[in-house]
């Protein structure tokens, strides 16, 4: 009895509810079918369409960084009596890492004095007054540090990566070379040996030399041009007298920041550093040399080595330097380009038809092109921006084309994911700079020439903003119908019976302005 009665108020209650259903407005029906959640194609495409790929390559919306960008570790900055930089930044790695950076490099040099910078980089820690080379080793090696030295044009850099107990022997070390270096006249000669040696094979190192020629052709008039480490035949006519006018009009307190990153207390690390850097002076009453701006030249540069097997290539424009409106731009437009590997980006799965990389693209059509780096190198004042194209003979004149048409083509049109592409691959490696040293190195090249801290939250953030739109509009305002500059290196017949700039321009590059100069040739 008690079961029927429930079953009855059971279908009661369902009547009820059908009938409460069927009342319902249709809005309210409607709304159901707009909450499914179930996978439902939105629009249908086109055959071939690239939407799908741009609505789900993972990007942010503009403006939007990651988050582990937007977390920025404490700088701090102070300026002692005699005008030195200390600038610190905290982070809990063990292995601290002191850099003193000198805003002096090759520009500094005159073409009588060329390679005195790089020799004097070398010469700081052949002895000084309280140490010789043998106890800079011997100090070095007990303390299980690190040490390195970088030549640069603006600035020159040393660096000692040491445990966190040894940042005051770190200090100690440096200030001494820096301060109280003899330049003993006989370690120079056997300096020079070294450096001649370091000359001899400059062409197995087929990247930096074609680097090194790529800065003389675009500025053969200035010694932004001259090579970072002098020329070879000059050097050898170097002496000692030259390193120490040198050091006296450049290694002075304003001109010089010392970096501190890792696991380091800020106030105690100014204190060691004014102990002891205090002998160097505050400034000088020389007047700084090579000020002027230099002046980008488009030339032809070919050096022709039959005995080489494969060819280098160097295609470059002019560029912004580091205190341009444009110089993030140019950082995106490296990564857009980035670096081609035909081991890493030409195989089955890695098909650089399917990569969005236009670049990629070409040189996927030049079977025997090996690799191929984009490099911008911004300075105070000046800036160039190109690649670098390693391959085959064959390949030469195909190399250069590629170097020149692909700037043009942005100007005219550039696809969003492109863009996304370089983006995440700049995020990539502002996440990936996580090292003292490699901070280090950065914040003294920053505070050298912009007197400040520029954190990658702030780099991400000024890249973030920037679109298809912004890229292509920049890339026409510096690169549409631009004279670039062209260096090759090796067997390179094929191109080196060219007569002119112009001639070797209007029949190889193929540029926008082709139709109206082939009137004229």
């Amino acid at each position: 009895m008690l079961s029927k009665i429930t079953q009855g108020v059971k279908r009661g209650a369902t009547k009820n509810a059908v009938k409460a259903f069927s009342t319902q407005d249709d809005s309210k029906l409607r709304s159901f079918v707009q909450d499914d959640t179930s996978m439902q194609a939105s629009e249908q495409y086109m055959q071939f369409s690239k939407k799908p790929i741009m609505n789900n390559f993972g990007e942010l919306p503009r403006g939007e960084i990651p988050e582990s960008l937007k977390f920025t570790r404490q700088c701090q900055a102070t300026t002692l009596s005699n005008g030195i930089r200390v600038v610190t930044e905290k982070s809990n790695s063990q292995v601290p890492t002191v850099g003193v950076y000198v805003g002096a490099g090759s520009r500094q040099d005159t073409l009588e004095t060329t390679g005195a910078s790089h020799a004097l980089q070398q010469m700081l820690l052949r002895g000084t007054s309280q140490r010789s080379k043998h106890d800079f080793a011997e100090e070095i090696e007990a303390m299980g540090a690190r040490y390195t030295s970088e030549p640069g044009r603006e600035r020159t850099g040393f660096q000692l990566k040491v445990f966190k107990g040894d940042v005051n022997k770190a200090v100690a070390l440096l200030g001494d070379a820096v301060s109280n270096s003899t330049l003993d006249a006989g370690e120079f000669e056997l300096l020079k040996q070294e450096l001649g040696e370091h000359h001899e094979a400059n062409h197995t190192r087929y990247e930096e030399t074609t680097l090194e020629n790529v800065h003389f052709n675009v500025y053969r008039e200035h010694m932004m041009g001259q090579p970072i480490k002098g020329d070879r035949d000059q050097v050898q006519n170097l002496n000692v007298d030259a390193l120490r006018n040198y050091h006296a009009a450049n290694y002075y307190g304003d001109n010089i920041v010392i970096v501190g990153t890792g696991d380091l207390n800020h106030e105690a690390f100014v204190d060691q550093v004014n102990q002891h850097f205090h002998t160097l002076s505050k400034s000088v009453e020389a007047k700084a040399t090579n000020s002027e701006r230099p002046i980008y030249i488009p030339a032809l540069l070919f050096i022709r080595d039959d005995e080489m097997v494969n060819s280098n290539v160097g295609v470059f424009y002019d560029a912004p330097s580091i205190k341009d409106a444009d110089y993030y731009g140019f950082l995106l437009l490296q990564n857009m380009f980035g670096n081609y590997r035909i081991d890493q980006h030409a195989e089955h799965l890695n098909d650089v038809k399917k990569q969005y990389n236009s670049m990629h693209a070409l040189l996927g059509d030049l079977v025997d092109v090996t690799h191929a780096n984009a490099h911008y190198n911004a300075y105070s004042d000046c800036g160039i921006f190109g690649n670098y194209f390693y391959g085959n003979e064959v390949f030469t004149r195909q190399m250069n084309y590629c170097g020149v048409c692909l700037p043009t083509i942005y100007s005219h049109y550039l696809n969003d994911v492109e863009v996304i592409r370089g983006r995440n691959a700049l995020y990539n490696k502002l996440m990936l700079a996580e090292s003292t040293d490699e901070v280090n190195k950065e914040i003294g090249a920053q505070f050298l020439l912009l007197n400040r801290r520029i954190h990658r939250s702030e780099i991400a953030s000024r890249v973030a903003h920037m679109d298809n739109y912004h890229m292509k509009h920049m890339c026409n305002e510096w690169f549409y119908d631009a004279e670039p500059s062209f260096t090759n290196w090796g067997p390179i017949e094929q191109v080196s019976q060219v007569g002119s700039y112009k001639y070797f321009k209007v029949n190889t590059m193929s540029t926008v302005s082709n139709a109206h100069h082939s009137l004229f040739t």
